[in-house]
């Protein structure tokens, strides 16, 4: 299976395209589209000819995007190829791709071998990824390195972001029409497609917690994530002032080692920030802070659907934490702050905002709504629109001014605002 170049499978895309669509203008059809169709009887086909023109055309625009994703962004890509994924969890499970010399081939008998594997299922899986381009076959019987495959060597924060969507989400995907039907218009994080594939009635975040080495897989694969400079809290720093509240306080909530505190702190040197999460995950935090932080930045344990302790602070900051909440939680954890709130305080919010529909482009838009089905899966929570931020406000209580979102040139993460007009 010999790959091409970007300009070979260009020219090819624009060859094929061509006598496809001039079958279509010599039958006085309209170019095939989205809302039309193509206008082709289904009761009779092309001539042979002319269907080998469209799969040449639709393989080379296949393969062009494949190409130009470049080999990262080809193994990102495979929660989108259910296929593709269960090929690199067998791969990952059996740490094939380290039986693989790097600058040479091998046998699938020899990885069946040194695996202890069937060599029936080395080949069926394997071939599955060589034909996405991770690894390739120079000669039957023989499997070699592409630069995919290469980065599934030595790359802890891939392998966990990949066997979390895996063995965590794409199973709650399976099951998800299920949990419509067994629990309709639930809002409950253990009513889902996750609670039927993984046979349980717990939040899953609770079910992933009880085995450390499942929870550092789940806590990597969030880190990897956020590794794109779209994510980077810089975009929060550098477009909102922390610092127009002077020498005053802003906490945290559910900050977790106070990776967003911490920059703010350097940034904004009077205030203080005090760094809220459960138990088991602020324990430590003081001795993780920077010295010269210290007497600016504090820990507390503190769980945001109980009321909030720190009365009186002048911001109450939450970083990719509603995201994963249903709308139902979110207005309780919202609630759970109004006692403690002084008239002026903001409510500072830094996630995901969907655009309205039209707004981005086809890709940008498809990805936000995948996003946004995986978190309904996994634990009833939602990707949200302005209107929808707008509308956890109001149902929390009328005393809250929604004050608009940005979002920063460049930045995945809006920064969401209210104010607090109680007294």
């Amino acid at each position: 299976m010999a790959s091409g170049s970007v300009s070979q499978y260009l020219l090819q895309l624009d060859e094929n395209v061509k006598k496809y669509l001039e079958y279509f203008k010599s039958r006085g059809l309209p170019e095939p589209s989205y809302d039309a169709g193509d206008g082709l009887d289904p009761q009779q086909s092309p001539p042979i000819e002319i269907l080998a023109c469209r799969d040449a055309a639709v393989e080379a625009a296949d393969e062009l995007h494949h190409l130009l994703l470049g080999p990262l962004g080809l193994l990102l890509s495979s929660p989108g190829d259910q296929y593709l994924l269960l090929s690199m969890q067998y791969i990952y499970r059996y740490k094939i791709a380290h039986h693989v010399p790097k600058e040479q081939a091998t046998t699938f008998e020899n990885i069946a071998r040194d695996c202890g594997l069937d060599i029936d299922d080395v080949r069926r899986f394997l071939r599955v990824a060589i034909a996405r381009h991770v690894f390739k076959e120079p000669k039957v019987g023989s499997i070699a390195h592409t630069a995919a495959s290469k980065l599934l060597l030595d790359n802890p924060l891939l392998e966990a972001w990949i066997l979390n969507i895996a063995e965590e989400f794409w199973p709650s995907l399976t099951r998800m029409v299920d949990a419509t039907a067994t629990w309709p218009g639930s809002q409950e994080p253990n009513e889902t497609g996750y609670s039927l594939s993984h046979n349980t009635n717990e939040n899953p975040f609770d079910v992933i917690k009880k085995e450390p080495k499942r929870q550092e897989q789940f806590v990597n694969a969030m880190n990897y994530s956020h590794l794109h400079s779209s994510y980077s809290m810089d975009h929060l720093i550098d477009n909102f002032n922390f610092g127009s509240i002077g020498a005053g306080t802003i906490v945290d909530v559910g900050g977790s080692h106070g990776q967003v505190s911490i920059p703010i702190a350097r940034k904004y040197l009077q205030v203080k920030c005090i760094v809220q999460d459960l138990p088991s995950t602020i324990v430590g935090l003081d001795s993780r802070l920077p010295e010269d932080l210290k007497d600016r930045i504090s820990g507390m344990a503190h769980d945001f659907l109980t009321p909030q302790p720190v009365k009186g602070a002048d911001i109450y900051l939450f970083r990719w934490i509603l995201h994963d909440w249903s709308d139902k939680y979110c207005v309780k954890i919202l609630q759970a702050l109004t006692p403690a709130l002084k008239k002026g305080a903001m409510i500072v919010i830094n996630d995901i905002c969907i655009p309205q529909p039209g707004q981005l482009g086809i890709s940008a838009d498809r990805s936000l709504r995948l996003m946004d089905i995986s978190m309904k899966a996994f634990n009833n929570a939602r990707e949200r629109d302005p209107e929808t931020w707008a509308t956890l406000f109001s149902k929390a209580d009328p005393r809250f001014q929604f004050k608009g979102i940005t979002l920063p040139p460049e930045a995945r993460m809006a920064i969401i605002l209210a104010e607090w007009q109680g007294e």
